[in-house]
């Protein structure tokens, strides 16, 4: 486990290093982050529009599965296109967000099944939490996070579809448990550096030393572009090593 956490970290810094070399990458988290808060801005106005004709209850419900379903494809969206371009980047390519988004466009009826997808089993993971064990949810959600973490990646990288990216993340998974185990521990070790800032910054802004709306906004927002970004690029330096490449020293790898 020790040896995992190791080869783990070491991933996760070769993630890092990535996107000091190449910061262009930063714009795919910042174009999903702003896509997504307009889109839940327009669904929120959606709601408060149904509520003020005082709509029939039935009505939230279509209204509530489009708008997340809507917020899921969009994120696994620009999620596919960054794993494109990091692997792109990784092979010693140029890519832009223009690459990355044009590999995307090619992958949206993978992307549109794992939206659903991915919606269906946060439902199930909810309802768990809510009816049976928080504890047991919890469990659950941390286990379809390790499972599918290669989904993204096989989607933009092999072009799989959403069945088959699913199937082939949980055979990976298993077959590299210990170093995505390590990766995602030296991952959470690496969050307590922002977790600590938003601490801080917590206690200024209710402490009443920051008042612009607007820093704390964008405090949040950076923040989170660190984390998606962190994730993605992490998920595809995994993928990529466990098919037979050696990519924290930029080596192509050959596909098993």
């Amino acid at each position: 486990m020790a040896k995992g956490f190791r080869d783990g970290a070491g991933l996760m810094h070769a993630s890092f290093e990535l996107v000091r070399r190449d910061p262009a990458l930063l714009w795919f988290p910042v174009g999903s982050a702003s896509c997504l808060a307009l889109i839940a801005g327009f669904w929120i106005f959606e709601g408060a529009w149904l509520h003020a004709v005082n709509g029939p209850w039935f009505f939230y419900v279509p209204l509530i599965v489009v708008a997340l379903y809507s917020l899921f494809f969009v994120g696994i969206f620009f999620n596919v296109a960054l794993a494109a371009a990091a692997a792109s980047v990784l092979d010693g390519e140029e890519a832009g967000l223009r690459d990355g988004l044009n590999i995307a466009w090619s992958r949206l009826g993978a992307i549109a099944g794992w939206a659903g997808y991915s919606l269906f089993v946060a439902f199930l993971i909810s309802l768990l939490k809510s009816k049976a064990s928080r504890w047991l949810g919890t469990a659950a959600q941390i286990a379809w996070s390790f499972a599918t973490i290669f989904v993204v990646p096989l989607i933009a990288l092999d072009g799989l579809a959403a069945e088959g990216a699913r199937r082939r993340s949980f055979q990976l998974a298993k077959e590299n448990w210990t170093a995505e185990t390590g990766g995602l521990g030296a991952l959470r070790v690496a969050l307590l550096v922002p977790g600590f800032l938003f601490y801080v910054a917590a206690k200024l802004l209710f402490g009443g030393h920051v008042h612009s709306p607007g820093a704390k906004a964008l405090l949040g927002f950076v923040l989170l572009c660190g984390l998606a970004l962190a994730v993605v690029v992490f998920a595809v330096e995994l993928y990529r090593a466990s098919t037979g490449g050696d990519l924290s020293r930029g080596a192509v790898p050959v596909a098993s």
